[in-house]
């Protein structure tokens, strides 16, 4: 059996994750939609990457055939003169890889990775090492080691340009520096995959920003994890799971110095420790006593795209194409809604602003939900469309945030999970208003069905029903916003409607 660059990774995230992978597959969770999509992008991107060599030849694979002949087929394309090979397949013994893109340079070979990220990071720098570790020990030897990576500050005027793009970084010396570990770990790779006994898998073990995903996978392995492990804290990290447990930490109730832990599980242990809902009554009136009616309870939408889809626009750019606006124009008077949902393959911002422009009026309190958002997006509009700057400018200095109170622990609940996000807070406010008979129920689905039905497959037989679900999703995320602040409202003795 051999290791593949994709096994040594999983490797190197937690050694238990590459032993499932060969031996109980059946436990790690499918690629599911959201993921499918990032990986969509990604292979997008490599056609502007490997725009950058024209003389390239792409091999690559469609079936497990064809992957066992793509070694001899990548050999026999060097023969014949190549000077660029993109998703060629290296063999040295017991390890492979399959290489985004290899270049001669002089009497080497230049190994470039192609990520959609929009820099090199430490990972990539692993991944490199034993590419480079493969391809010497198969005859190749790397000069330069270097990721192809999406420039940020590039803005699209007409079609796409690859130069501008795709930014590169030569990380050559970080992998030099990585080589000899990597030989060892490649020796404890292959011996966690010849094993027949799964390694310890501790979360704290899990490395690469993915104790998260670890603990989801980790929860269907037996023995269960206590209930009160520290692993079962909110917002803990691999990192500061070591710490407590180098100290001889394991449970929650030991935890006497919560110092070293992140600000929102700090939140979750002083809240508990309370065990019942606390509420500072003169913050919490301070906080009511800044909204001034009429109040518009307002929720964007946004989509990104890592190549974008439309001139003026960046990588990665949140461009609005939704809102909801509930509208509450006295105290204790009706609430009326406006909506917007663009549904054609244009740039959502002209249209969008010019109905926001009509909805909302010109007076009173603006409530959001993390206000660094909302008044990014207006503050990159402006910008963008400077006719609409001063009313954006106005509607910004309006904005009020709704998800202070919860942050700054002017009211706090061991229901919020250390939490501050309306996704934690309504349920524990108001259970029974929730998202659970929703099709849609969070704003990452939003934005990718968004963008497959209008985009993507704008033919899609399912198309309308999305628009539906859509407006049914931010409709009930300002509405969320109404009944929250009205809850608040009635928490106080002041302003309690």
């Amino acid at each position: 059996m051999q290791l593949s660059k994709s096994d040594y990774m999983l490797f190197l995230r937690h050694p238990a994750w590459l032993w499932l992978k060969k031996h109980a597959k059946h436990l790690l969770p499918p690629i599911d939609a959201a993921l499918q999509a990032r990986f969509d992008e990604g292979h997008a991107f490599e056609s502007y990457a490997e725009a950058l060599f024209p003389d390239l030849v792409r091999l690559g694979f469609s079936d497990f055939a064809g992957y066992q002949a793509l070694t001899s087929q990548t050999l026999e394309t060097w023969k014949n003169g190549a000077s660029a090979v993109a998703q060629g397949r290296y063999e040295d013994g017991s390890i492979t890889c399959i290489s985004d893109i290899v270049s001669r340079e002089g009497d080497g070979y230049v190994l470039t990775e192609n990520k959609s990220g929009t820099s090199a990071k430490p990972e990539h720098t692993f991944d490199l090492a034993f590419q480079r570790v493969v391809l010497e020990g198969a005859g190749f030897p790397i000069t330069r080691c270097e990721v192809s990576h999406v420039n940020r500050e590039y803005v699209r005027d007409g079609e796409i340009d690859p130069q501008g793009l795709v930014g590169v970084t030569d990380i050559t010396d970080d992998v030099a520096a990585q080589i000899d570990k990597t030989r060892s770990r490649i020796d404890q790779a292959l011996s966690v995959v010849a094993s027949n006994t799964m390694p310890d898998p501790a979360p704290e073990r899990a490395r690469l920003k993915s104790y998260s995903e670890w603990l989801d996978i980790r929860d269907k392995l037996d023995p269960p994890l206590a209930p009160d492990s520290i692993h079962r804290l909110p917002f803990m990290s691999a990192e500061k799971a070591t710490a407590l447990i180098e100290a001889g930490i394991t449970t929650i109730d030991a935890i006497n110095d919560p110092s070293a832990l992140g600000k929102s599980t700090r939140r979750f242990l002083s809240a508990r420790a309370r065990g019942t809902r606390a509420v500072d009554q003169t913050a919490l009136d301070r906080f009511l006593s800044e909204i001034t009616y009429p109040v518009y309870y307002f929720d964007y939408e946004t989509s990104q795209s890592l190549v974008p889809p439309w001139d003026g626009t960046r990588p990665y750019q949140q461009v609005p194409f939704q809102y909801s606006l509930h509208i509450q124009r006295e105290p204790s008077g009706e609430v009326e809604h406006r909506e917007y949902l663009h549904r054609d393959e244009t740039n959502p911002m002209p249209a969008l602003l010019e109905r926001l422009r009509q909805d909302i009026g010109e007076t009173g309190s603006v409530l959001v939900w993390y206000e660094a958002f909302e008044k990014t997006r207006n503050n990159e509009m402006a910008e963008a469309f400077p006719e609409y700057a001063t009313f954006l400018n106005g509607l910004n200095a309006r904005v009020i945030d709704l998800m202070k109170p919860f942050a700054d622990e002017t009211i706090m609940d061991p229901a919020f999970k250390g939490s501050a996000s309306i996704k934690a807070v309504l349920p524990a406010l108001l259970p029974e208003l929730s998202y659970d008979d929703l099709d849609i129920r969070e704003g990452a689905s939003a934005a990718r069905l968004w963008k497959e039905v209008t985009l993507t497959k704008p033919q899609t037989p399912e198309r309308d029903k999305v628009y539906a679900d859509l407006i049914e999703y931010c409709t009930r995320d300002t509405w969320a916003m109404v009944a929250i602040h009205g809850t608040l409202q009635a928490m106080s003795t002041v302003y309690r409607p």
